[in-house]
């Protein structure tokens, strides 16, 4: 059962890039997203999640979520039944590619995600939202 796009347009925090650095190395960069919903969930609800960075869809082996000051695969996501994601706390995607991204530029994030509604699960179905939100965010 496919919804709307609930609260879209707040699934991109508007914060800053921000690039992943080891040893003065940068080895990534991340970026911020919030839930796109009025109720927070459990992050095993999320049934996709895709991201694209300049028109470049991203492999979800290059990149992490961080909830709850833990990190994890996203191959993970679906296993995660007892991580709660409150909707006042911000999720962080890092992408573990290239060497970051040149600093003072903006880039175009674009964040796809299909959401399943826990409390909706009558009669053997959920619904499920698709969200999907596009914003240019400066790095820093």
């Amino acid at each position: 059962m496919a919804g709307f796009q609930a609260f879209a347009d707040y699934i991109i925090c508007e914060k800053p890039i921000v690039n992943v650095e080891v040893n003065n190395q940068a080895i990534g960069y991340e970026f911020e997203i919030k839930y796109p919903s009025y109720r927070g969930t459990y992050v095993s609800c999320i049934e996709n999640l895709e991201i694209t960075v300049d028109g470049r869809k991203i492999d979800p082996e290059d990149m992490r979520f961080r909830i709850n000051k833990k990190e994890f695969l996203f191959d993970q996501i679906p296993e995660l039944y007892s991580e709660y994601w409150f909707i006042h706390d911000n999720a962080v995607i890092r992408i573990l590619k290239d060497e970051g991204l040149p600093k003072g530029m903006e880039h175009e994030i674009s964040v796809e995600m299909s959401h399943r509604i826990p409390y909706t699960g009558y009669f053997g179905s959920y619904l499920v939202l698709n969200s999907k939100n596009t914003k240019k965010l400066q790095v820093l």
